[in-house]
């Protein structure tokens, strides 16, 4: 009996340790260069499983009365910079519709086209109204979007644009994924119900997706604020891949082809990840007004790509946010890729994440008292 307690404890312990070690690697990512070193990237994928990891071992090791449950205790100690970046220890709240005097109000969405690839490829109807009209009901002041889609063809998709100027936002910047209108439609947009007194948008060297890093400067009285949006590479997956189960019965079906393609579509996603958001840390840092960043960053909190973005700004979701703060429906229930960030010069007043099916991505919105 003695002999099986005793093995118990050192499996127990054995464990213990790769945990451990998995969360120590994550918390060493914001300070290296996951272009390079994407290997290390991956533990942050499953940070918070981690932390509930450390957390059960930590209980149980201390009851067994073994040293390696305050060994685990300090490491977790040791990170906590990264459990602040990924959870917020806000009580949840109803996200109100007033807005208060000298607040402007910032909706982020990767709005995939409007949904009208399934008006595409099924022959059916899109959820590009709900959508329009959610936003319109949202009474907000700044509308940045990824995969924003604009149709050439008229007759067929219903253009955007107009649409949302009816809303009341006459002022608008958008740059599409390339000059060539007949292949490519769709790009980042930014719409504004304040004047827009500049703008310019800037390519991403070596940019397999081709969206742009943007912004606008709008003037309120007399205050200007500049308004970046962006959307980082993405990794690809099908949409049947965002299940586990898929990759499960597609493991079984193929050869180690399959298992190397997916790796090859990390370390792309991260190497191109790590320059662009390099890239955009430091356009952000040129800025000579106050700035509100808005994107898909394709990449969780406890990465380099929101360290080197946000930088010195603030994350108005740990401020006044709840729980994950989860943006995408698949694979997990703590995967927040899509973010506002502002200057410590505005004050975030509120909060919200707004869960929608109409598509890959739920809108986020934000209130920023100035």
């Amino acid at each position: 009996m003695t002999g099986k307690i005793s093995l118990f404890r050192r499996i127990l312990i054995a464990v213990n340790s790769i945990v451990i070690l998995a969360y120590l690697i994550t918390c060493l990512v914001p300070f290296v260069n996951t272009g390079e070193n994407w290997i290390m990237a991956f533990p942050g994928l499953i940070f918070p499983f981690l932390v509930s990891g450390l957390i059960i071992f930590i209980i149980i090791l201390i009851f067994l009365k073994s040293k390696w449950g305050w060994i685990s205790l300090v490491a977790l100690l040791m990170g906590f910079q990264q459990i602040l970046v990924v959870f917020s220890f806000n009580l949840p709240k109803t996200f109100k519709q007033d807005k208060k005097p000298n607040t402007l109000r910032v909706i982020q969405w990767n709005v995939t086209s409007w949904d009208e690839g399934n008006k595409k490829a099924f022959g059916g109807n899109s959820f590009r109204l709900p959508m329009l009209e959610l936003v319109k009901k949202q009474n907000a002041d700044i509308l940045c979007f990824e995969e924003f889609f604009e149709p050439k063809d008229t007759g067929y998709f219903k253009p955007n644009i107009s649409a949302i100027i009816q809303m009341g936002f006459p002022y608008y910047y958008f740059v599409r994924l390339s000059t060539d209108e007949d292949e490519h439609q769709t790009g980042t947009a930014i719409f504004s119900r304040y004047p827009i007194i500049d703008s310019s948008s800037f390519s991403y060297k070596r940019n397999y997706t081709g969206e742009h890093l943007l912004y606008i400067d709008i003037k309120i009285k007399d205050k200007i604020f500049r308004i970046f949006a962006t959307h980082l590479q993405p990794v690809y997956f099908d949409e049947s891949e965002y299940h586990i189960s898929n990759w499960m019965n597609s493991a079984k079906e193929t050869d180690f082809g399959y298992t190397s393609s997916l790796l090859t579509r990390f370390k792309r996603g991260y190497e191109f990840r790590y320059n662009q958001a390099d890239f955009t840390g430091k356009k952000i840092a040129e800025s000579p007004y106050p700035s509100i960043v808005c994107g898909d960053f394709n990449d969780v909190p406890n990465s380099s790509s929101y360290f080197l973005v946000k930088g010195n700004l603030q994350d108005p979701f740990l401020k006044k946010g709840s729980g994950f703060g989860r943006t995408i429906p698949f694979i997990s229930s703590t995967l927040r890729i899509d973010y506002i960030f502002a200057d410590k010069k505005f004050k975030a007043k509120q909060f919200q994440v707004i869960h929608v099916p109409y598509s890959n991505h739920y809108p986020i919105e934000t209130d920023l008292a100035y």
